[in-house]
């Protein structure tokens, strides 16, 4: 297996290289064909990783001169470059043309890898688009990318991705790629292709779980490939070898040279060892390892707020007050003071450093009907601060930070 980042995308792209124009929902479909290449998806794939690796000041400017350079050097690709695109190529002065297409999309996966913080990805994710696709959807569907790949690669469950990116850009990702498949074709606007590219990684085990998730569907499949490759490539961390080996006998050397060096800088980035996650703000769904944490009462009178919810849909039993219940752990709150909430709460951090398969998603126990607040609570919670299971209310977090 090999570890990669830029490559998820661009392997995505050429296994889906020739189902663009000849779909395929089996999601058995030949893997690996000598007829298979880089399309454009990896071409300005490698152009946005080329102007970030080598521009000195990230300006619109630079990277027109990257996508014109690449474009202009491979100007035929299998596939070819969309209509609306090639007249920008072929424009001695470019403008941006409004368009919402999925080109935006394919090619931003470079700025998920290499930024440090949501917000420069975003910001450079919305560069990397409005030089051409300018319309909103455009901009949304290169951050949606971008942000899923980020939050992949430093170490948020499919759950905490899925809540984030729903919330803050609208997509409805709460179906199944078996619910998609029967009714979907070709598209080309992002907002009818990143949703079903990221469910394709939602649904996935695996990276050529992914890309075989996401082919099968009968859609864009080399621009698919890329978007479902990237963010699968940053969450599973590797590729198989002969996926590898494969995809890099079919890049140009002038082209390898970049993505070899993007690899290089950028491929070493993965989620500081020792640090918990941060709990969605509302949790309707939850991936086979994830448990539902909650405050409770000792009688297991789960009647409101997050006891409630833990019974409706994720396996809590009422008279139960502590410990696991189905996807569920309950947690006394309501008997008495802080001191009397402590000895649970070390109970329930010891279970979780025993199940470290399981990660567990802690609301803000004790802050609703039990009167505390977080100043009250998040102490309690110091030593899952670093445990990379564990996943806090991230009011707990800035409280635990600051009695550091």
């Amino acid at each position: 297996m090999k570890h990669v980042t830029l490559l998820g995308a661009i392997a995505g792209d050429v296994i889906g290289s020739i189902y663009e124009f000849h779909p395929t929902k089996d999601y058995n479909f030949p893997l690996l064909v000598p007829q298979m290449e880089i399309t454009d998806d990896s071409i300005m794939t490698i152009a946005v990783a080329d102007w970030i690796l080598h521009s000195k000041s990230l300006s619109h400017d630079e990277l027109i001169g990257r996508l014109r350079y690449w474009g202009h050097k491979y100007r035929y690709p299998m596939g070819a470059y969309g209509s609306g695109f090639a007249a920008w190529l072929d424009n001695p002065n470019p403008k941006p043309y409004g368009s919402f297409g999925n080109g935006s999309a394919m090619r931003v996966s470079a700025c998920g890898f290499a930024f440090d913080s949501i917000e420069q990805t975003m910001n450079m994710a919305k560069r990397s688009a409005e030089v051409t696709h300018n319309h909103l959807e455009g901009i949304i569907g290169a951050w949606a990318t971008s942000v899923a790949i980020y939050l992949a690669r430093t170490g948020h469950t499919k759950e905490q991705i899925r809540a984030q990116i729903s919330h803050d850009f609208g997509y409805d990702l709460y179906h199944t790629c078996d619910e998609i498949r029967p009714g979907y074709s070709f598209q080309g606007s992002c907002q009818e292709t990143v949703p079903q590219a990221l469910i394709a990684f939602f649904d996935s085990h695996s990276y050529e779980d992914a890309i075989r998730l996401t082919v099968s569907l009968g859609g864009d499949a080399d621009t698919m490939g890329a978007i479902t490759g990237a963010v699968a490539a940053a969450f599973y961390k590797e590729i198989p070898d002969a996926i590898y080996d494969f995809v890099m006998a079919r890049i140009p050397s002038d082209l390898k040279k970049i993505v070899l060096e993007f690899e290089e800088k950028y491929g070493g980035q993965e989620i500081p060892q020792g640090r918990c996650g941060v709990t969605p703000e509302n949790i309707t769904h939850l991936s086979p390892n994830e448990i539902f944490v909650f405050g409770s009462n000792l009688a297991g009178a789960h009647m409101g707020g997050a006891a409630a919810a833990a019974v409706r849909f994720f396996g809590a039993k009422m008279g139960v007050g502590v410990g696991i219940q189905g996807h569920s752990y309950a947690i006394p709150t309501m008997q008495g003071p802080v001191s009397t909430i402590k000895p649970y709460v070390d109970q329930f951090i010891d279970f979780a450093k025993h199940n470290p398969h399981q990660h567990f998603l802690v609301t803000r126990i004790g802050c609703g009907i039990a009167g505390f607040s977080p100043w009250d609570i998040a102490p309690l919670f110091a030593k899952a601060i670093s445990m990379p299971n564990v996943s806090l209310p991230q009011d707990f977090i800035d409280v635990i930070q600051s009695l550091k």
